[in-house]
């Protein structure tokens, strides 16, 4: 069954045995979980937002500093967290603290030069996402979020097994090997098994399961809806150059287009080497 997203309908069940290869892995920063928990209320007072994370002062630094990078493009300088809050609202404060935590989630292993490759293709498609996403009159920073997470498991088990991962991506990519059976055989599990236990353990939103679950699918879904946007931002991003191992076959931005919506389409149309140099400068703005 799917949901109006595209995206396969999740049952939270209980699975006995957390995969091996995941055990060892950090929590999630805490104050990440409880601002997304609260975020998840109906009509959250955004003054408890507020004083929620500026109890922590290190989240509190990088909340500011997102906000004031090119990801987010605001008008003015944003100088306290509810100046952010206020002016971003629920949805992209949201997307603003997924940026933060999985960004402090990775600091410690961000020295290896292929996290750094895989958190940066992450970026980019969630750009990507948010753009597709416009395109088609929906909220861009759902999308954007979705793009976020959906390889979060490969950010998962590199921060866990960096040497072996990092080798892993060489060996698949030399031999032309299929990189999610060189995880399983490596792992016992691939990146997008990982993905969905992740996003559960971590109680993240249900949509994003599937999404993380079932993004390298070779067919789009019948029902074109967020799974879709997310899987041709995936590969959109590979076509410029923010890949993590080079695909069988690139995606082109034609296909891209004729793959949305017709109504979508006309307002999907960018110049290519504009869109790299933008998502490259909005990349190198959060360092």
């Amino acid at each position: 069954m799917e949901t109006d997203n595209g995206v396969a309908a999740c049952e939270p069940q209980a699975v006995p045995h957390k995969p091996w290869a995941l055990r060892d892995l950090p929590p999630f920063p805490a104050i990440a979980t409880r601002v997304l928990q609260l975020l998840a209320t109906e009509d959250v007072p955004l003054h408890q937002v507020v004083e929620l994370i500026r109890v922590d002062a290190a989240f509190s630094a990088g909340i500011l500093r997102a906000a004031n990078s090119a990801l987010f493009g605001l008008m003015s300088e944003v100088e306290t967290v509810k100046h952010a809050v206020v002016v971003m609202g629920v949805d992209r404060v949201r997307a603003l603290t997924l940026t933060v935590a999985l960004g402090s989630y990775l600091r410690a292993a961000m020295r290896v030069e292929v996290l750094r490759r895989v958190w940066r293709h992450s970026m980019a498609c969630a750009l990507l996402s948010e753009e597709l996403a416009t395109a088609c009159s929906w909220s861009g920073d759902r999308a954007f979020t979705a793009g976020l997470l959906h390889d979060v498991g490969r950010l998962g088990l590199l921060v866990a097994y960096p040497a072996q991962y990092a080798n892993a991506l060489v060996v698949s990519e030399e031999n032309s090997f299929d990189l999610l059976g060189t995880e399983r055989d490596l792992f016992d599990i691939d990146h997008c098994e990982a993905g969905e236990w992740l996003l559960k353990e971590w109680k993240l939103p249900e949509e994003y399961w599937g999404i993380a679950a079932r993004h390298h699918q070779e067919k789009l879904p019948a029902s074109f809806g967020l799974l879709a946007v997310v899987s041709l931002a995936c590969r959109l991003a590979d076509t410029l150059s923010f890949e993590v191992v080079k695909p069988k076959r690139y995606t082109s931005i034609d296909e891209v287009r004729a793959a949305l919506p017709p109504a979508a389409q006309a307002r999907f149309d960018p110049e290519v080497e504009s869109l790299r140099a933008h998502i490259a400068s909005v990349l190198d703005s959060l360092g």
